[in-house]
């Protein structure tokens, strides 16, 4: 476990490593997918999707929230797994980072070499990631994202369902009611003061245990859904 971006070593050892970011990443990454994304092209920095855009006209392109989390001018959706459900993405490609967990997936890319493998996982699509992963003979590394390079609850929390689901031990109901009052306490008291979409990205999103059955892998710079055919 890395309990923090902060904590990504600049040296990682070989294996496969699932970057967590349950509130809002590693939510809105399966959703786009699950939504007909090609794929999502992880940008180094924040601002550089226009340009994507500009090389691949057809890409929809998510930045920042924007006042009152309704997107910023220029893109077509922000990191929320509902405001991207009225997207138009079948077969479109898709450019976007976050301060987070899409930090995180490009600090492990530029740490590592072929011997490093990024995933991208949530409470969401954990069920299908950890069977992918048992089927890989690389140990596992869970990157809980954090956020200002400190841990989070609901990222630890998150990295811990996921690693329940690998090695065997599946979640009943019980530790389901435990994770989600965990990612609970962390989050909603401070999204009740936020507007409605952040509530609805908690809890009709990112608490909606294993309800998607996407893998995103990472491959160069884009992340792909690699679950057809598993």
């Amino acid at each position: 476990m890395i309990p923090a971006r902060s904590q990504i070593p600049t040296d990682p050892d070989p294996g496969n490593y699932v970057v967590v970011d349950v509130t809002q990443f590693s939510t809105t990454v399966p959703e786009l997918f699950a939504n007909g994304a090609k794929y999502v092209h992880i940008t180094e920095n924040r601002g550089e999707e226009p340009e994507f855009q500009q090389e691949h006209p057809e890409a929809k392109i998510g930045g920042g929230s924007g006042p009152e989390y309704r997107g910023e001018p220029g893109y077509d959706f922000f990191n929320s797994p509902s405001f991207v459900q009225d997207i138009p993405l079948d077969g479109r490609p898709t450019a976007m980072t976050s301060t987070n967990g899409g930090n995180a997936v490009t600090d492990l890319r530029l740490a590592g070499d072929d011997t490093v493998t990024v995933y991208v996982g949530g409470l969401t699509n954990s069920a299908a990631l950890a069977e992918h992963l048992r089927k890989q003979t690389e140990p596992t590394y869970f990157v809980a994202a954090g956020s200002d390079g400190n841990p989070s609850p609901e990222d630890i929390a998150g990295a811990m369902y996921i690693a329940r689901h690998l090695y065997g031990d599946p979640p009943t109901d019980h530790h389901r009611t435990i994770y989600r009052e965990i990612v609970e306490y962390s989050k909603g008291a401070k999204y009740e003061h936020k507007p409605q979409i952040k509530q609805t990205d908690l809890y009709e999103y990112a608490l909606n245990f294993d309800s998607r059955n996407v893998i995103p892998k990472l491959e160069g710079q884009k992340l792909y859904d690699v679950s057809e055919g598993e």
